[in-house]
């Protein structure tokens, strides 16, 4: 067949626009780009498509001439070539079509035809891509594809060869993802023709991605049966697709089918599984379904529903559009009124693939600037002086460009968005953008269902399974109706008897519920914990606590007493108590007790088994008058002979015991014989009522308070019946044992510390409403506990927490509020005021007590020795004074007030001390100058010996922190100076020289490097074996020069190092040798650790400074370019001689560039790192810059 070529222009004016491109006399302002292709013009069954791409082409090359675009709302309706002068020239292109057969030498032989007859772009065709490519390679000309079944042919690489749609191989992956996500389509038959090479790949494809990938996804979907087929095939069988392939999938029982194959083939497999009224769950056909008559074809919309097809574009699609075109529904309009029907999607590639080339022509040209003011489009694409091109920054390009070139780059950079779809070209030159589209046949009508953001429907799947007339009025053998009300009745009988189930039992499962949580979180068992030390049963009654670790920490083992000996309690003489709760007995560290009971510090007391906190206590004291103290003179006389010598125990017996004239001490020796039989019979309140006092103490949460972690109901190796409390473990101990201790000094600050924590405790303790907290305090504040920091932390004693025990019933408020009170006061809250009071008055006087104890030490007390209404001694009120100042004395004489109404609440507690601080602090710093002047000075000495050490380890504020017993918060520093040095050959060294020469080494080079900083003000951070690491701007505030002192400091350590011998008894190893780095930046210094503390340093300045040390060399002082740029502002000179080096790959960072650092004495050649000096390698520089010279001198 001979070849024949027609020029494809739409109307008159189009043919005069290409007489005028084409003429002798073209016009300025215009440029006429040839296009070709090789199409044949009839259908072919071997080679589909053509006619589709040709009319795809010709309605974008036809728009494009006439300037018509879609010109409304915006779009742009003509494409020129702007250079950057701002000349335009109008782009036209002259498209021609090549008639051959579906033969594949005549199809080269019109390809060969086209490029002889001078086009510049070939836009390809699919059926022979791999022969047309090869020769348009050859021939250097760009042959642009459209159509999307030549996924090997990019694998070639093929400079020139383009395609503008996506991959054919996912075009099934997202229908198949659904159908195994589906779950219930499990067997899957898949056939397909040999004879299309599309539905060859699609399907192949589509097998190798459900083997390899989603029988993964789901293990149940896989596939049953695979048939392909050829043309031969369909022939030789009669009704091929109903005998064969149908009934393939009915012998695999499949309820799933991928077929790839033409649109005959699609039509005939849908109308046989409709013949057959097969249950498919998904049916997934190429091609066929996007056929305008496909769903007449196969029987209707009942026959072709739900069918499932793939396209790489549709008119429906969503999110998609162009500046030229509009959207695919603008654009299909534009289509249907040229050529009187709808296009599919190889009418929109074809029109997509012109559009890309003409936009890349237009941004091929922008930075270029037009020699002639008019030109043809062979001088613009090949002529190399017909353009003048510029890089990005504007400086002419080295080598003339060639506009085909251009064109070639601004294709491959090409990233737009069109109406059929986004073009983004990979660096085979594929589109890597374009994603298929699934559609579906939903009512007769194709929708799209993937991906979500361009779909116009939901994908139905499962296909619904059809149901007959005749069963859909029937429900088993009842009516519709019937089977309604039958299911309503059973369902309301079914609610009605749930209903009252669970009114039955809602109420013990809720107990139960709560109980097993409460039980859960607080019971711990005795193999979780690893005891380091089980708890002591001391002399006096008390329990020492115990120490183990509990998942990984460390906690408290505090034995329960209390709740052991509660029964004793409730068997009380005392008539009072019959029939009260049983938790009003208990007995623990200043617990609530019924009021007008004696507390009693003796030992009759300890015998009892309770904690020293006495046997009863009434800290209230309520309506106690001096009559009443001289009235019981004799009864105070004979219990304080047996009481404690220590003077903060006396003074509570004396307040409290002066209220006993209704008791007779004899009766302690009575409770004394009961107590072996009553400590047998068990406690007095229940497992569950335990554990809900522990569940509230663990609630209690404030910095101050001890917090709970669980209990134990029985630890080996203690009593049986005695629980024991896990708590957080306060290394100090009790605060008083600390008091005890007189090896372990609590300073002043430490003191009013433990105070501020202790109100501060009590005050949210009394805060509380549920549960309402009793007497919290106990007696001489032994319930204190001390954490490694010296902060005060209360335990809270289980029978303080009296309000969750079923009492709804409050403790009564005091109703004479003092001046000052927001709310009422409890009488438990008063009486917690009176222990504070006598605690840390205590606490503030425990070396300064002898006066108290001279008085207690006789057989009577008189009132004269007391403060007037109040429980302090007159001496330990007067040294309050002296020591610690009027404010704080008073506030401690207010809350040791005989007469509750007169004491201060906690809330005010709180305010008094923080306003009485500084009055304190001068007190006491004056007490302290007048007792110093006769400490002895040997002490004096250590302890400022103790502070030089201390601050020569860590900076001033650090070591101020630490002194005080606080942990150091982080410290930023927005900008230090830092230097890293190692030994070069180290490694040799050690292994030459015995240990203690080494050591000698390290100490000689260190010291001289300590002599270097101290000089200069410079921090010594740390050494690591050979590694000496220093820091400027960090101890002493030196923001002008720290830069200029660690340049000057690296010179003279490096001069330092050249100066010194490896080893002072073998000359023969020569002098040490080191290499430096140094950088600026910000850091955070902080003290890590609790064991040998240290202080460091963090942040990224610290890896570029190692990383500058490490990539140095021998001699050399290698910095950052932060830190050059910084030390050329304070000390020029030596910035002056740095010499840039090489950039280099830094770890962590990537590419950095370094400096190499030299003193300005020093001439640049001098340290030419090829010819190394043989001596000793750097000297010290000359303190030439007066700048710098001041700046070390000021150290």
């Amino acid at each position: 067949m001979v070849p024949s070529w027609r020029p494809c222009w739409a109307s008159p004016l189009g043919c005069l626009l290409v007489l005028l491109a084409c003429g002798a006399d073209e016009p300025s302002g215009s440029i006429v780009f040839k296009l070709g292709t090789v199409l044949q013009e009839t259908f072919s069954a071997q080679c589909p498509g053509t006619i589709a791409m040709h009319l795809g082409h010709k309605l974008a090359t036809d728009r494009l001439n006439e300037g018509i675009g879609h010109g409304e709302g915006g779009h742009v309706t003509e494409l020129f070539v702007k250079d950057a002068q701002g000349s335009r020239h109008r782009i036209f292109f002259n498209y021609t079509r090549y008639e051959a057969s579906c033969d594949e030498g005549e199809h080269s032989a019109q390809v060969e035809r086209a490029i002889g007859d001078g086009a510049h772009f070939l836009l390809g065709n699919t059926h022979f891509a791999f022969t047309e490519s090869a020769i348009a390679n050859n021939a250097q000309r760009l042959v642009h594809y459209c159509c999307p079944d030549t996924d090997e042919l990019f694998d070639l690489d093929y400079k020139y060869v383009y395609g503008v749609a996506g991959s054919v191989k996912k075009d099934t992956h997202q229908a198949l993802t659904a159908m195994a996500l589906d779950g219930s389509i499990r067997r899957l038959f898949v056939y397909y023709t040999e004879d299309f090479r599309y539905a060859t790949v699609t399907c192949t494809a589509a097998i190798e991605h459900t083997t390899s990938m989603l029988s993964q996804l789901n293990p149940d979907f896989k596939i049953v049966s695979v048939m392909k087929y050829s043309s031969q095939n369909v022939t030789s069988a009669a009704n091929f697709f109903d005998s064969v392939v149908a009934e393939e999938a009915v012998r695999a029982e499949a309820d799933a089918v991928v077929g790839c194959d033409g649109q005959d083939a699609g039509i005939q497999t849908a109308k046989a599984f409709a013949r057959r009224k097969y249950y498919l769950k998904a049916l997934f056909l190429t091609w066929a379904p996007l056929h305008s008559g496909f769903v007449s074809s196969v029987g209707g919309p009942e026959a072709a529903n739900h069918i499932l097809t793939v396209a790489h574009w549709h008119p429906i699609a969503r999110g998609l559009a162009d500046t030229f075109f509009g959207t695919p529904v603008e654009y299909a309009a534009a289509f249907e009124k040229e050529h009187g029907f709808q296009p599919d999607q190889l009418h929109a590639v074809a029109s997509a693939t012109v559009l890309s080339l003409a936009w890349a022509i237009q941004a091929a040209f922008e930075r270029c600037t037009f020699v002639k003011p008019s030109m043809d489009a062979a001088s613009l694409l090949f002529d190399p002086n017909a353009i003048e091109c510029v890089d990005s920054l504007g400086a002419p390009l080295p080598q003339k460009p060639i506009g085909y070139d251009l064109v070639l780059k601004s294709l491959a950079a090409q990233s737009v968005t069109t109406f059929f779809g986004k073009i983004e070209f990979n660096r085979f030159r594929r589109n890597i953008a374009a994603r298929p589209l699934i559609i579906q046949v939903q009512s007769g009508v194709n929708q799209v269902v993937l991906p979500v953001e361009q779909a116009s429907k939901k994908i139905i799947m499962p296909v619904p399974r059809p149901v007959s007339s005749e069963e859909s009025s029937l429900i088993g053998v009842l009516e519709v109706d019937t089977f309604i009300a039958v299911v309503v009745i059973v369902v309301v009988a079914a609610l009605l008897l749930l209903a009252a189930a669970l009114l039955l039992v809602s109420h013990r499962r809720m107990r139960r519920q709560h109980a097993d949580r409460v039980k859960s979180l607080l019971v711990i068992l005795p193999e979780h914990l690893q005891v380091i030390n089980l708890p002591v049963h001391l002399m006096d009654g008390s329990w020492e606590s115990g120490k183990a670790m509990l998942r990984n920490s460390l906690v408290a083992l505090e034995p329960l007493s209390e709740v052991m000996r509660a029964k004793m309690a409730g068997d009380s003489n005392d008539p009072s108590n019959t029939g009260k709760n049983p938790l009003h007995h208990l007995m623990s560290l200043g617990g609530g007790t019924p009021k007008r009971q004696v507390s009693i510090s003796s030992p009759e007391t300890f015998s009892l088994g309770w904690r020293s906190s006495g046997t009863t206590i009434d800290n209230d004291v309520e309506a106690v008058y001096p009559q009443d103290l001289e009235h019981h003179k004799p009864s105070i006389t004979q219990l304080s002979n047996r009481g404690s010598q220590s003077p903060c125990a006396i003074h509570p017996s004396i307040q409290i015991d002066s209220m006993s004239a209704h008791r007779d001490v004899s009766h302690l020796g009575r409770a004394c014989e009961k107590q072996p039989q009553q400590a047998s019979e068990g406690n007095a309140i229940s497992c569950s009522q335990v554990l809900d006092l522990v569940w509230c103490s663990k609630n209690l949460q404030h910095p101050s308070v001890v917090p709970v972690t669980g209990i134990v109901w029985s630890l080996p190796g203690t009593s049986s019946n005695m629980a024991v409390l896990v708590t957080e473990c306060q290394e100090l101990g009790t605060l008083t044992s600390v008091m005890d201790n007189h090896t372990m000094e609590l300073d002043f600050v430490k003191q009013v510390e433990v105070a501020k924590d202790l109100a501060s405790a009590l005050a949210y303790l009394h805060a509380q409403d549920d549960p309402q907290v009793g007497q919290a305090l106990p007696y001489r504040l032994s319930g204190v506990m001390l954490n490694k920091h010296c902060r005060a932390k209360l335990r809270v004693p289980l029978t303080a927490l009296h309000g969750t025990q079923g009492s709804s019933q409050k403790a009564p408020k005091q109703e004479h509020a003092m001046p000052g009170m927001t709310r009422g006061v409890d009488q438990h809250e008063l009486a917690d005021a009176y222990q504070f009071g006598l605690g840390v008055a205590c606490m503030l006087t425990a070396e300064r007590s002898s006066a108290s104890q001279t008085a207690a030490s006789g057989n009577a007390i008189g009132m004269q020795q007391m403060v007037e209404g109040c429980a302090l001694a007159r001496t330990q009120f007067h040294e309050l004074q002296f020591t610690r100042g009027p404010g704080m004395a008073q506030l401690l004489r207010e809350c040791c007030a005989l007469d509750a109404r007169k004491r201060p609440c906690f809330t005010q507690i709180c305010k008094r001390l923080e306003d009485a601080e500084l009055e304190m602090i001068r007190v006491a710093q004056q007490a302290a100058c007048q007792h110093s002047h006769s400490a002895p000075q040997l002490h004096l000495h250590n302890k400022q010996s103790a502070d030089k050490l201390l601050y020569e380890l860590f900076p001033a504020k650090v070591a101020e922190a630490l002194k005080n017993g606080q942990f150091p918060d982080p410290e930023p520093y927005p900008c230090v100076s830092l230097f890293f040095s190692d030994i070069v050959g180290y490694t040799d060294i050690c292994s030459k020289l015995a240990t203690q020469h080494v050591m000698d080494m390290l100490h000689r080079l260190y010291s001289r490097f300590d002599d270097l900083a101290t000089e200069r003000g410079l921090f010594k951070v740390e050494t690591i074996g050979d590694a000496y690491m220093c820091a400027g701007n960090l101890r002493h505030p030196q923001p002008d020069t720290h830069a200029a002192l660690m340049a000057d400091f690296a010179f003279g350590c490096c001069a330092a190092a050249n100066e010194e011998p490896v080893c002072l008894s073998r000359p023969d190893m020569g002098f040490i040798h080191i290499r430096v780095g140094i950088h600026t930046g910000p850091v955070t210094g902080a003290v890590v650790g609790t064991l040998n503390r240290r202080f460091c340093l963090f942040g990224d300045c610290v890896n570029v400074a190692s990383r500058m040390e490490s990539t140095s060399t021998k001699d050399h002082v290698q910095c950052s370019a932060a830190f050059k740029e910084l030390l050329q502002q304070q000390w020029p000179e030596a910035a002056s001689l740095a010499e840039p080096q090489e950039a280099k790959l830094i770890k962590g960072k990537g590419i950095m560039h370094t400096f190499y650092l030299y003193p300005p004495q020093k001439a640049h050649a001098a340290i030419d790192a090829s010819n190394p000096p043989s001596g000793p390698g750097l000297q010290a520089p000359p303190l030439s810059s007066p700048f710098l010279k001041d700046a070390i001198e000021g150290w």
